[in-house]
Parts: structure tokens; sequence; C-alpha cells
């Protein structure tokens, strides 16, 4: 039987695995935007029928939320910087400082 160390140590390495793909998905497209080669309305289109066949518990609550969040952002016409900061954000647990 495993121990909850072991199973705390897997959930974190799963985690980190997780957070390590969608921050080199989202650079990704956050490039393709850069170039003009991605339409915003498109991708956010895209990401809320992605978001909306999420189950809604607590296991998908945070990919939900960074995913709004993110999709704001596509909205507002931020820019690809400020968009990259807001995926690393969530990626290192807290608010990238730029200083």
């Amino acid at each position: 039987m495993p121990d909850a160390t072991s199973e705390t140590a897997a959930l974190g390495a799963e985690f980190d695995f997780l957070k390590g793909h969608i921050a080199a998905t989202m650079t990704l497209i956050h490039a393709l935007i850069d170039q003009g080669t991605v339409d915003r309305k498109a991708l956010d289109a895209f990401f809320a029928g992605f978001v909306d066949q999420l189950p809604h518990n607590r296991q998908t609550l945070a990919l939900r939320l960074v995913l709004e969040q993110w999709r704001q952002g596509l909205r507002d016409g931020q820019e690809v910087g400020q968009l990259n900061r807001r995926v690393f954000e969530v990626v290192r647990g807290g608010l990238v400082n730029d200083a």
C-alpha cells in the first residue's frame, strides 16, 4: 500500500509536468499570435468551446480559471508579452516581478 508521502510526491511531479506542458503550449500559441498567423477571436472561440467541455468540478477549477483569465487578455488585446507573463505567473504559482 503506497504511503501518503509517495502519493503526494507523485501528484506533485504530475502537476509540474502538466504546468510545463501548459507553458510550452501557450508559448507556441503566443508566438503564432505575435506572427499574425492566429486570429485572436478564433482562438478565443476555440478555448471557449474547450472550457465549456471541461467538467465543472474541483479538479478542473484551476485550469478553467487560468484559461478564462488568459482568454480575457486575448479579448482585451493584451500584448504577447503580457499574455506570457500571465501564463508564467500561473506556472510559478504567483505574480512575476518585472523589477
